[in-house]
């Protein structure tokens, strides 16, 4: 199929220069099998700027997002149009926890007979849903189901049993979903479920795990990817989750007769050993690293004696009801024991990486003080390079904040992948004519004592010249409660994060055209309000890492042990990128007009400032709050 036919096969779309550009790097990249990074500001359609190719050349793919709201977009939108024009057909692969588990339900109908709370209530008529639905999918569940109601009628893959140790394997709505996605054009899953996929792929040399084998990768929202990548090769290990995992052991020994109290005992021992942590990284070979492998191998002795507990369940034969609460609990206790045993064990400088490897580790103070030890993987690229790009070469990676001023070096250095072909597009939109960039002169430095309240001023008279009509996202929550606190006094409707969920407060901010909204950087992504209700956004600070990032941290050593500036090459690059999704916000269509302000001075006069500008939207540069007034005025 010629890629100009298909794109012209597609009824009402509108012809996009920067689209078509796009469209023809993916084609040449599956035709030469080589690795394709791009930047595709909104606006571009780079959704179809990678299906309609893929489509032309007859491939099969796997769509990767890091958002469900780009999931419902091409599940709902993109590619019935494509079915439409071409027969194409796809499907939506999620994590097994997002399916109804008839396990789990007969499990609650058993325990809630003579009573049940309500939120087993709530549960119970979840459960009596999935008995006459077609997908047992969260997606296709009665509106409102709350997190706490459906993890009663769900089950993790590490809770699940697999085909041998349960009953209801040949009904199972996952396992159902995942023969469905094996024989369509194009499958749509999440990045922690393709990480996933990869690492198995790599491991066991087998194809098509849980995902189907596939001619091209697609990694939308790629700039989230390495974040993904660092966080699924790391460990976090919790109170709760030593809870947990001895709940699981106390229920497989009740179903083979034996009273114990695993439970009870791992969380308070854990809460026991742990308090002594101090919150902070834990660096190999220091007195940090001493401390958290005394506490963490008591554990982890006790998890051994646990483990060869139910081993001895199980060589007495159990019976089938008994041995899916066996392998759940089995499963459960060896994946917990391995991550201590990777959070406590010394690196091997000569190691080549590897998932679970080359990890930064430190601990956390969580509620309470309760201690919460962590790792994350710190150089994700080597990993990525050897679960993906070197063995699915025709891999496309794209996103609309890929770049750095005007860049993909970063980005290619970050995700792990060598000489890739590379396409930066400009944004369609006419930021010139439709937007303006404000910074004000008379904010002190965000270091200064008397940055908020000028902050404070600034944000009044803004709001004040926009008529309401604004989102205004903060660095903190600290700063949420004081420029909500400031804008009380004006006569606009205030929505404020944390006063409802962020669904609603979108709806109501949408509806409601003289609103401000007022959140953090939850917000930053996936906030998608184009229209006059958001013709003014504002952003607080330069949205730089917190200072004491372990992760961030150890990378910044690094760099900086290898004679470059963690600033220039770890900082700067994360605040742009995290730059362009916030101020990405406002212009959201070619009609969407207004003013983004940064109270932040040091976009306009710090020595760095050239490279942060440069990875903007070419919107005019102003310090004058008359030009703002003058704006709004038109």
């Amino acid at each position: 199929m010629d890629l100009e036919a298909a794109f012209d096969a597609l009824p009402g779309l509108t012809e996009r220069s920067a689209q078509r550009r796009m469209a023809a790097a993916v084609a040449e990249a599956l035709e030469e099998q080589v690795p394709l990074l791009v930047h595709a500001p909104t606006g571009v359609g780079k959704s179809l700027g990678y299906l309609v190719p893929i489509v032309a050349a007859g491939r099969r793919a796997i769509v990767a997002t890091a958002t469900k709201a780009l999931q419902s977009q091409l599940v709902e939108r993109d590619l019935p149009r494509l079915a439409d024009a071409f027969g194409t057909t796809s499907a939506l692969a999620m994590g097994r926890a997002n399916y109804a588990c008839y396990a789990r339900m007969e499990a609650l109908v058993g325990a809630t007979q003579l009573a049940a709370t309500a939120t087993e209530e709530a549960a119970l008529e979840v459960a009596v849903w999935a008995a006459d639905s077609a997908t047992g999918s969260r997606l296709d569940a009665p509106p409102g189901v709350r997190d706490d109601v459906w993890d009663l009628v769900s089950t993790s893959g590490e809770d699940c049993p697999g085909q041998k140790g349960c009953a209801f394997h040949q009904r199972c709505f996952a396992e159902r979903a995942r023969e469905q996605a094996r024989d369509v054009d194009v499958v749509v899953t999440n990045h922690h479920l393709l990480l996933l996929e990869l690492e198995l792929r790599a491991s066991s040399d087998a194809p098509g795990v849980m995902l189907p084998e596939a001619d091209v990768i697609v990694v939308d929202e790629a700039h989230r990817l390495a974040d993904h990548a660092a966080d699924l090769y790391g460990v976090t290990v919790t109170a709760a989750r030593m809870g947990r995992a001895g709940a699981a052991a106390d229920a497989a020994a009740k179903a083979a007769g034996m009273r114990t109290d695993w439970s009870r005992r791992l969380r308070g021992r854990f809460q026991e050993l742990a308090a002594d942590l101090y919150p902070g990284p834990v660096l190999p070979g220091g007195r940090a690293h001493a401390t958290l492998v005394a506490a963490l191998t008591p554990l982890a002795n006790d998890l051994q004696t646990m483990l060869a507990t139910l081993a001895t369940l199980r060589d007495r034969g159990d019976p089938d009801d008994e041995a899916t609460a066996l392998v759940a609990a089995r499963r459960r206790l060896r994946a917990l024991a391995r991550d201590l045993g990777r959070l406590t064990a010394p690196p091997e400088p000569d190691a080549q990486p590897a998932p679970g490897a080359d990890l930064a580790v430190w601990v956390e103070e969580g509620r309470a003080g309760a201690r919460v030890v962590r790792s994350a993987l710190v150089e994700p690229g080597p990993v990525l390079d050897g679960v993906l790009w070197s063995r699915v070469p025709a891999t496309v990676a794209c996103s609309a904040t890929l770049a750095v001023a005007g860049s993909l070096a970063v980005a290619a250095r970050t995700l792990g992948v060598a000489g890739p072909a590379t396409v930066v597009a400009a944004s369609p939109f006419d930021f010139r004519a439709n937007a303006l960039l404000y910074v004000p002169k008379g904010v002190p430095q965000p270091s200064s004592d008397g940055f908020q309240a000028a902050a404070e001023r600034e944000l009044v008279s803004l709001v004040g010249a926009s008529r309401g009509r604004a989102l205004v996202l903060c660095t903190s929550w600290r700063a949420v409660e004081s420029f909500a606190a400031a804008l009380a006094q004006l006569p606009y409707e205030l929505l404020v994060q944390g006063d409802d969920v962020p669904a609603r407060l979108a709806a109501r901010f949408r509806d409601e055209v003289a609103s401000v909204l007022v959140a953090t950087r939850t917000f930053f992504e996936g906030f998608d309000v184009p229209g006059e209700s958001l013709s003014l956004l504002v952003l607080d600070r330069l949205p730089f890492p917190r200072p004491d990032d372990p992760l961030l941290a150890e990378r910044g050593r690094r760099v900086e042990a290898a004679g470059a500036s963690r600033f220039s090459e770890v900082w700067l690059p994360a605040a742009a990128v995290s730059l362009q999704q916030a101020l990405g916000r406002l212009v959201r269509s070619e009609t969407d007009r207004g003013v983004m302000a940064v109270l932040d001075r040091r976009l306009a006069d710090a020595g760095y400032r050239a490279g942060l500008l440069a990875s903007l939207p070419p919107a005019r540069l102003t310090r004058s709050m008359d030009d703002v007034r003058a704006f709004f005025a038109v």
